[in-house]
């Protein structure tokens, strides 16, 4: 004979003895309720025996049973729920509708502009905080018309008057990207396969930063600042340039490659007046450069730039390219860059440059939610629609212009950053395709 625990001997006593006072008191309705583990439209003692019996390995539930029988919502029947069914069926406990949808489900807000995050199931708890209207949320339990969940890490209860449940989707997304960065400027990689193929420096820069006015100049010696501002570091020139080449290449590339990027980074910096943003690119502290070939780079081409109309450009750089570099215009928006259209080939390998993601469609739908903040519906087939690129790849893939993601339009490299987030998609040259 099965043994059972004092706690669940305790309960099934109280529940013979509430059986044999009560003669099997219950609560009717014709709406299902939890708790009503027999499923006869009533939550009655029996009802709490049954699950009893059931936890104890005496009777076995159906998926309805148990999902009725869960009355404390947390995927598991136990002698706790016998005890809350037991409360319910002689009303200490108030009924607790089914929910239409099982835990855990996803929610959206549709409170305007916000619902709040309370401490606990009532509005006489604690607000934790304001979440906006359109988020997504996950419900992990109901209590009285409440759910529980998280929001930015703090965990709380909502009102489930202002959830809409969103219907669970399947299938996956098969993103295939090509390049690495914004794809605007020079590719780092490109420069040094163009530099392996024999390519001089210069020839590699005025390629990628193309105009009938740009060229090569050079700074004299009395004309190079003494100091450059990185951040909030004040660096020496030399210092700047082999650390800043150092972190963005390394050291063991062509010298092409190296002279090339060298001075892309000198340009970069004159551009701003030598006070360049920590965030723009890369730079290794405390780097030896003597006797590298960053120092023979240096010696070679310290001081030169490139020029457009006699002014230094705008010499942004990425790590590879999806076939062609992209315009600025089409990347980030305002006006035409002369130097920087686009349509520019750039020899990398595929081994290189394409990278291949797979999500599933809920992981989308969270992504998009969470920094885009568009609630995605419907069939995932229908949420990413009037697709214009640069056709850097091919007719059919290029860097995206503009697209429509759930009907809200997104440009340029936006999509990489307001969709997936720069650490789930290295640039905004991709396909996409939904397999169901």
């Amino acid at each position: 004979m099965q043994r059972f625990s004092k706690r669940v001997l305790s309960v099934f006593i109280t529940i013979s003895i509430v059986l044999s006072l009560l003669g099997g008191f219950a609560v009717t309705s014709f709406a299902a309720y939890m708790g009503d583990a027999n499923v006869d439209g009533k939550v009655a003692s029996d009802d709490a025996l049954l699950v009893l019996q059931a936890s104890t390995g005496l009777k076995t539930l159906t998926s309805e049973q148990f999902e009725l029988s869960d009355i404390s919502s947390d995927q598991k029947v136990n002698s706790s729920d016998a005890l809350l069914i037991l409360q319910t069926a002689t009303g200490i406990l108030p009924l607790k509708e089914k929910s239409d949808v099982a835990l855990p489900f996803d929610g959206v807000v549709t409170a305007d502009p916000s619902l709040r995050l309370r401490s606990g199931a009532g509005t006489s708890y604690t607000k934790l905080a304001d979440i906006p209207c359109g988020t997504v949320l996950k419900i992990t339990k109901i209590s009285n018309n409440w759910g529980q969940t998280t929001y930015n890490g703090k965990s709380g209860w909502v009102s489930l008057d202002y959830i809409e449940p969103v219907e669970p989707v399947s299938g996956t997304f098969t993103f295939v990207c090509y390049g690495y960065g914004h794809g605007v400027g020079m590719s780092q990689y490109g420069a040094k396969y163009y530099a392996e193929d024999g390519w001089t420096y210069d020839k590699i820069l005025l390629h990628y930063f193309y105009s009938d006015k740009t060229k090569i100049e050079k700074d004299e010696e009395e004309e190079l600042p003494e100091t450059v501002k990185y951040g909030s570091q004040e660096l020496d020139l030399k210092t700047y340039i082999a650390g800043s080449v150092r972190a963005e290449i390394g050291d063991s590339w062509h010298i092409e490659a190296i002279k090339a990027q060298m001075v892309a980074i000198y340009t970069y910096a004159k551009y701003y007046g030598f006070n360049v943003s920590s965030s723009t690119h890369a730079y290794k502290a405390d780097y030896k450069y003597e006797g590298t070939k960053i120092e023979t780079a240096m010696n070679e081409v310290l001081g030169e730039y490139i020029s457009y109309n006699d002014k230094a450009i705008l010499s942004v750089y990425c790590s590879s390219m999806g076939g062609k570099n992209t315009s600025a215009k089409n990347a980030w928006g305002g006006t035409d860059v002369a130097y920087l259209q686009g349509g520019r080939v750039s020899p990398e390998p595929e081994s290189v440059m394409k990278k291949t993601y797979t999500y599933t469609a809920e992981e989308v739908r969270t992504m998009v939610q969470q920094n885009l903040g568009v609630t995605l519906t419907g069939s995932p087939d229908t949420w990413f629609t009037d697709i214009v690129h640069d056709k850097s790849i091919s007719n059919s893939v290029g860097y995206i212009t503009s697209m429509k993601v759930g009907g809200n339009t997104v440009k340029g490299e936006n999509v990489r950053s307001k969709i997936f987030s720069y650490s789930n998609m290295r640039s905004h040259c991709i396909s996409i395709k939904y397999n169901a």
